[in-house]
């Protein structure tokens, strides 16, 4: 995936985010219209607006989804298909341990 400055976050970081690329990973939920449901890693939710990346379908229920964060919902840069065994809790502690140490992070 392109983008190798774009921090990995869960839904408790979204906001800080506003108008930045970020990777979020979860779990598909409903899709509507051009849009899908992501339930993140920290069990929130986040429509991911899939209307630029319509050519390719997810082959996993578990993505990681590089993508812009604006009003409360990420517009779909590219992404990712993950295994479904992918641990949401390590990961989880991963971003929460990024978020503790940013200047080694950010």
């Amino acid at each position: 995936m392109s983008h190798p400055n774009s921090p990995h976050v869960t839904s408790k970081y979204l906001s800080n985010f506003q108008g930045k690329t970020v990777r979020v990973i979860g779990k598909v939920g409903q899709k509507q219209g051009t849009s899908v449901l992501l339930y993140t890693t920290d069990n929130g939710q986040i429509w991911v607006d899939r209307s630029k990346n319509l050519q390719k379908d997810y082959t996993s229920p578990i993505v990681e989804i590089l993508g812009t964060y604006q009003n409360n919902s990420l517009t779909e840069i590219e992404f990712l298909d993950l295994s479904e065994n992918f641990d949401f809790e390590l990961y989880n502690q991963m971003v929460d341990l990024s978020y503790q140490l940013k200047d080694i992070f950010f």
